[in-house]
């Protein structure tokens, strides 16, 4: 009686040795899928940012610049249809400070690209 015991015991050992988890590589796997999930996210935003139309700036009016004169206050350099804007923006406020022709340099550059 007690040899059949014992040769049940030794017929479960492998069932149980097998039936524990190796944390360490489950962890693994759960971080590389996490990465490989984030990374996928990554590629489609920047896929949509560069090659959806809407996107970028082939819209009517393009931000040339910007700076922060203030807590709340920027000084804004918008181009629309060939001349530049220099805007004060802030407090819920949007100034045109002065309009000049979009200079030559800028030209030359969107031309060479």
């Amino acid at each position: 009686m007690a040899r059949l015991i014992a040769t049940a015991g030794l017929l479960l050992l492998p069932s149980w040795a097998f039936a524990a988890p190796d944390t360490t590589s489950s962890l693994l796997t759960v971080l590389l899928s996490l990465a490989l999930i984030l990374g996928g996210f990554v590629a489609v935003a920047w896929f949509a940012r560069r090659y959806l139309p809407g996107m970028g700036t082939q819209g009517a009016v393009k931000v040339v610049g910007a700076t922060a004169v203030g807590t709340r206050e920027r000084v804004v350099v918008v181009e629309v249809d060939g001349t530049w804007l220099l805007l004060g923006v802030g407090g819920g406020n949007v100034r045109l400070l002065h309009s000049l022709p979009k200079p030559a340099e800028a030209r030359e550059r969107e031309q060479g690209q």
